[in-house]
């Protein structure tokens, strides 16, 4: 028999993964006086009672970023603190009119096991509240008595992007920010200096990142993300800037029917392209106006 619940592991005390049928990962953090959900997962369970399952403490939703994956059950909870640059985002990311064909669409895209999970319409649970959006910023900080949560920028994989550090587990919570097929919609340069500066504060602010599909999609594992991915991304991207990157070609998942797209290759970073919705499949990266910031000087960070 297939599972019909996501799974909920303790990665460190009173901080528990949700991962819902292979797709992504939300997190509850557990404070001595209040708790944090981070992302809101996609829609295919009751989100609400799994965090009231593990807290009776009250409670805050953030949102990493809008994307249908992280924020499709925002609507369960009466306010969710969001940066303001997704808020565009949020017609596409939690609409109500969902069906299995998105689970469809994103397990072929997060590379979920068939054969382990069991889904139905019946399922979908996207909540019908007129949630409150509130804004969330750079260094604004979650107090939850005996840990603080402190929110940092990382745009690129959206233009909001924002991930966490929790000083109580020391753990970096990153949403999509820095996967192996991370990419960025924006100047390579700055994508590189932010993810230098996630990078700097491994081993002191925190030692493990947890994203939002565990060391990446489909798997069942908790096993922490490999610092070296960051470290990956970082050189891939400098590659681009100092001309000598090297390039391939893969099938992206979400359209295997479509010919292979270019991806820039480094070790075992892979980065894919981004859809154009209003157009043909292009990858932003890859366009030099996009290297650096204009007027900035051709100095590779």
């Amino acid at each position: 028999m297939a599972l019909r619940r996501p799974l909920v592991h303790e990665i460190a005390k009173d901080t528990y993964l949700i991962n819902e049928f292979g797709l992504v990962n939300a997190y509850v953090l557990v404070g001595s006086e209040r708790s944090l959900l981070i992302d809101a997962g996609m829609g295919y369970c009751d989100l609400r009672a799994i965090v009231e399952s593990l807290t009776e403490k009250p409670y805050d939703v953030a949102i990493t970023h809008a994307h249908p994956d992280h924020a499709g059950m925002m609507h369960q909870f009466e306010r969710v603190y969001l940066n303001e640059k997704e808020k565009a985002s949020l017609p596409w990311a939690a609409r109500l009119d969902f069906d299995l064909d998105e689970f469809v669409r994103n397990n072929r895209l997060h590379v979920g096991n068939w054969e382990v999970w069991e889904v139905t319409e019946d399922m979908i649970n996207r909540g019908s509240l007129d949630t409150e959006i509130l804004p969330l910023d750079e260094g604004d900080v979650f107090d939850l008595g005996n840990r603080r949560v402190t929110a940092h920028s990382l745009p690129g994989h959206a233009p909001g992007h924002i991930y966490f550090i929790d000083d109580g587990a020391r753990i970096a919570f990153t949403g999509d920010c820095c996967n192996y097929n991370s990419g960025t919609r924006y100047a390579a340069s700055t994508f590189i200096r932010d993810l230098q500066r996630l990078l700097d504060g491994y081993g002191k602010t925190y030692d493990r990142i947890f994203t939002g599909h565990t060391t990446y999609c489909g798997t069942l594992d908790v096993k922490s993300h490999d610092i070296r991915i960051v470290r990956y991304l970082i050189e891939a991207f400098r590659s681009l800037l100092r001309g000598d990157a090297v390039f391939g070609e893969r099938v992206f998942q979400l359209f295997p029917e479509r010919p292979p797209v270019k991806c820039l290759l480094y070790g075992p970073v892979v980065q894919y392209p981004h859809e154009n919705r209003s157009g043909p499949m292009v990858c932003p990266t890859f366009n030099a106006d996009m290297l650096w910031e204009e007027g900035e000087p051709h100095i590779v960070p």
